[in-house]
């Protein structure tokens, strides 16, 4: 079936996800919410709606519309005026919990195409960075960056295979969470100094 802007296809095959890791999706807004000062047992919360996004594999489809800021914010904007109207003091965290699910999109144009503007765009997005060096006998560097964009195609498939987690992610996600760790350890050791002092 063709659309204007959009092509779905079915099928019958396995997709493998070369893809970023829901752990990393989660513990960016993790560490950011803990570095700005958040409680641990509301950034927690806060941070799983950055897995949100991925729930389109669950109907066999991967960044489908669910990964379009344009329909988070769709979505979410008659939540933050009831909230702004009925429960003021709420929003404030209304507003984290979209950023952290923005999030998501936002390092996935990083990792592969992704339709970041669906509907108002037809076209997914691959933003691609880097940096390379010649070590030689004249040493250099060769910085990179290209914007790349194809037509939007959701595609249905029989069933996908995709990683949980890396090794690369579960080390990046213990580096990130180290700081939190070790803040948490100190804090958890003046408490049981504190309740030994005061026996």
């Amino acid at each position: 079936m063709h659309h204007h802007n959009l092509l779905l296809n079915t099928w019958i095959s396995i997709e493998r996800l070369d893809d970023m890791e829901p752990s990393v999706h989660f513990i960016v807004p993790f560490t950011a919410l803990l570095l700005f000062g958040m409680e641990f047992k509301k950034a927690l919360p806060v941070s799983l709606l950055a897995l949100l996004p991925d729930v389109d594999a669950l109907f066999l489809v991967h960044r489908s519309l669910s990964h379009s800021i344009v329909v988070m914010l769709i979505v979410v904007a008659p939540l933050l005026l009831l909230s702004h109207k009925f429960k003021p003091r709420l929003l404030g965290y209304a507003l984290v919990a979209l950023m952290a699910t923005v999030s998501h999109s936002i390092l996935d144009v990083f990792a592969g195409y992704t339709p970041i503007l669906w509907p108002l765009n037809g076209y997914s997005v691959w933003v691609q960075v880097g940096l390379g060096a010649h070590i030689g006998s004249s040493p250099s560097l060769a910085p990179s960056a290209q914007l790349l964009t194809k037509p939007i195609m959701f595609q249905q498939f029989q069933s996908i295979d995709a990683p949980l987690f890396t090794g690369e992610g579960l080390i990046l996600s213990v580096v990130l969470l180290s700081p939190v760790l070790v803040k948490a350890c100190r804090t958890v050791w003046q408490q049981i100094k504190r309740n030994w002092s005061s026996r």
